[in-house]
């Protein structure tokens, strides 16, 4: 079995846990979720998906075949449903018993207890009222000023912005170029980007505009301390810790 890996980080670069802690329990699981409240992380990076009765649940893909006992599209089944569902594949998956897909409220329920940032990725919603009852239940969990959110869907950030002008917001991108600085600027979002696509002089550049850059997917000790020393403000990981 994985154990996490230790790395050193200047500059209060912050360590975000890539879906949970990833590399040692079953990603998007609260097994690997309340690792995190063990390593000193600064938050856990989490995946969202909205049921056929618009609930909000944690998973990476919109297809339950890749990690579980079932096949079939979460879209299309209810919260009771997805409950009956086992997920068995993944790290450590033999350690545990009846791994369950946790709904976002006992994902931020992980947070608080451990005093963690919630950083959630918007993957897919049924439609932009969607939106609205996510920022609804971090109101009522008093998780909004603290929560980022990310995606590499582009209408739904600029649809939070527009309604929610202090929530934290991440633009998720492959490649940072002029036109993604320039959406960061207009819309007031910070970056989320590809890790090994990320240069000194692009840091440099968003932090001028004032932009807090974070980089994924990072699980080698060596690059995130150079990333570190370059002044990045987050590191996603799958297994490293401070």
């Amino acid at each position: 079995m994985k154990k996490p890996v230790k790395v050193n980080l200047q500059n209060n670069t912050k360590l975000i846990a890539h879906r949970g802690l990833s590399g040692v329990a079953p990603e998007n699981s609260i097994e690997a979720f309340n690792l995190c409240g063990l390593y000193g992380y600064y938050g856990i990076e989490c995946d969202i998906h909205v049921t056929k009765d618009h609930q909000f649940v944690v998973f990476h893909d919109s297809s339950l075949d890749r990690m579980t006992n079932t096949k079939g599209m979460i879209k299309d089944l209810t919260v009771s449903e997805i409950k009956e569902i086992d997920i068995v594949s993944g790290s450590g998956i033999d350690k545990y018993d009846f791994v369950k897909i946790p709904l976002l409220t006992e994902y931020l329920d992980v947070c608080l207890k451990h005093n963690l940032t919630p950083i959630i990725e918007i993957k897919a919603v049924g439609n932009l009222a969607d939106l609205d009852s996510l920022i609804d239940l971090l109101k009522t969990t008093k998780l909004f000023i603290k929560a980022i959110i990310i995606s590499f869907n582009l209408d739904y950030l600029i649809y939070l912005r527009k309604y929610y002008p202090t929530l934290n917001i991440q633009y998720l991108v492959n490649e940072v170029n002029d036109e993604v600085i320039t959406i960061c600027i207009n819309y007031q979002m910070d970056i989320d980007i590809n890790g090994y696509n990320i240069s000194e002089e692009i840091i440099k550049k968003c932090h001028e505009y004032g932009i807090l850059v974070n980089v994924f997917t990072i699980d080698i000790p060596e690059y995130a301390s150079l990333l570190s020393d370059l002044k990045v403000d987050f590191i996603t990981t799958n297994i490293l810790y401070n």
